[in-house]
């Protein structure tokens, strides 16, 4: 059997909470789901595996169908998150073009969330919800064995047209969850042109992503990934896979757990690690400023930690406590001077339009973001994304009022606009103080004098004259 395993192209993302004009010029990462999913097949199974990015490959929904077609699988899994679910199912639409023998299975973040409603959609046989690696590969070894569909249906976490005949609901199918992440293998860079990744951040020629825990304790308001339940690889799991990547020649990673610095004492073996086995590389990290502290800081740096991103969300305490944050502003300002003082870069995640906010409180966010001086930020626009408390709370209050993003799960439409939290503003208001920030924050003298400190290659300087053009037209 031969399995495709598709990044689909993205054309039609649906508006997003932070500008598109950012976000294009952030250059492409490599998808580590199907790269997961490619892995976890080559070990358990025999199946000959390929993988397309599209988006770094530049291929385009018109060109899709000669792509699948010189390829000619037996099953084709597409990734899908909701933002770009239209793109998503175009891809199963030009596989079924292809071929209606030819499986198509969904599987992403939406699907965790929309499991049947993904399977009911025209050209999409199968969804798989959760972390699919053993689910995928339980599903592509029954379809090879020709298993019949009540049979494939009954497998944990997979969702069919069989599940739709049924009358099941998203919340039957069972969530799926990878508890042992060092049993699961790294996932196999070199299926892809590695190469070709590259972030408007880094100053390494190459760069690769990589997930050192899966799930998140704490409980924003907004956010929900993939449950709570937090699961970290162990540190040796971890320094292996770093020297796997060290091995293509690639010279920076980015960290893209949801919560990197969790478990304090894994943190500092993986530094420690780093350092005893003489592994020179940069790296940044995702956390939170109540998860970190000077001793840790300056362990991470020492051992090759360029950047760390944290989400600050609002410079009010009492938007902070809206969004059930649960960290203060005094430990935002501490965790933002040791990182300056230790020579790390910080990027300051912030939102506007939350629960509870006016101008006072947006003002309250600019203040304090200069206060604390990040070297990057990002402004976005409170999203209530379905399955949070957020959205929850949204159609409780007739903020919004249907579930919205369910109809947009059953008829998938590039015309779509993601919620905003209306309380107090419009979605164009909140999209010119977004506008306004940005310009504020990345056109200012300061930051301008500091990038171009930071060129180190032709390379540099045009992507950071790209983003900057891109802001000039805002």
């Amino acid at each position: 059997m031969k399995i495709l395993l598709i990044y689909p192209p993205i054309e039609n993302e649906i508006s997003s909470i932070s500008l598109s004009e950012v976000d294009t010029q952030r250059g492409f990462l490599p998808p580590l789901g199907v790269l997961y999913l490619a892995s976890y097949l080559k070990r358990h199974t025999d199946f000959t595996v390929e993988v397309v990015d599209c988006c770094v490959e530049g291929i385009t929904h018109t060109k899709l169908p000669e792509l699948v077609r010189g390829c000619a699988p037996d099953v084709v899994g597409i990734s899908v998150m909701t933002h770009f679910l239209v793109d998503g199912w175009l891809a199963a639409a030009a596989v079924k073009k292809v071929s209606p023998r030819i499986v198509t299975v969904l599987g992403g973040p939406h699907t965790m969330i929309y499991p049947v409603t993904t399977a009911a959609l025209a050209d999409v046989d199968y969804a798989v919800k959760g972390e699919g690696e053993a689910v995928f590969c339980e599903l592509v070894r029954a379809i090879a064995a020709g298993r019949p569909a009540d049979e494939i249906a009954a497998i944990p976490g997979v969702a069919s047209t069989e599940s739709v005949a049924r009358g099941l609901q998203d919340k039957d199918i069972e969530l799926v969850r990878v508890n042992d992440l060092d049993a699961v293998p790294f996932p196999d860079r070199s299926l892809l042109p590695y190469r070709k990744y590259s972030s408007v951040l880094s100053a390494s020629r190459y760069v690769t992503t990589m997930i050192t825990s899966r799930g998140c304790p704490f409980r924003c308001i907004f956010c929900d990934r993939m449950g709570k339940k937090f699961r970290p690889a162990s540190s040796g799991y971890v320094l292996e896979e770093i020297e796997s990547i060290l091995r293509l020649g690639i010279q920076e990673i980015f960290i893209h757990d949801d919560t990197f610095s969790v478990d304090r004492k894994r943190v500092i073996e993986i530094c420690e690690g780093i350092l005893s086995r003489n592994l020179k590389f940069h790296w940044d990290a995702r956390t939170r400023v109540n998860c970190v502290d000077f001793e840790q800081l300056a362990l991470m740096k020492k051992s090759g930690c360029e950047r760390i991103s944290f989400g600050i969300e609002s410079g009010d305490p009492g938007i902070l406590k809206n969004l059930r944050k649960g960290i203060t502003l005094e430990q935002a300002e501490q965790v933002f001077a040791w990182c300056r003082q230790l020579g790390i870069s910080t990027l300051a995640d912030f939102m506007i339009g939350s629960p509870g906010e006016t101008r006072k409180e947006i003002a309250e966010t600019i203040r304090f973001a200069k206060k604390i001086k990040p070297h990057y930020a990002q402004f976005s626009i409170v999203c209530p994304y379905p399955d949070t408390d957020l959205y929850r709370e949204a159609l409780q209050r007739g903020l919004i009022d249907h579930d919205v993003w369910l109809e947009f799960a059953r008829r998938p439409s590039r015309d779509f606009r993601p919620p905003i939290w209306g309380e107090h503003f419009t979605r164009e208001e909140l999209e010119q103080i977004a506008k306004e920030l940005y310009r504020s924050f990345y056109l200012s003298p300061r930051f301008i004098l500091a990038e171009l400190g930071k060129i180190r290659s032709l390379r540099q300087v045009g992507t950071k004259l790209r983003a900057g053009l891109k802001l000039l037209r805002f």
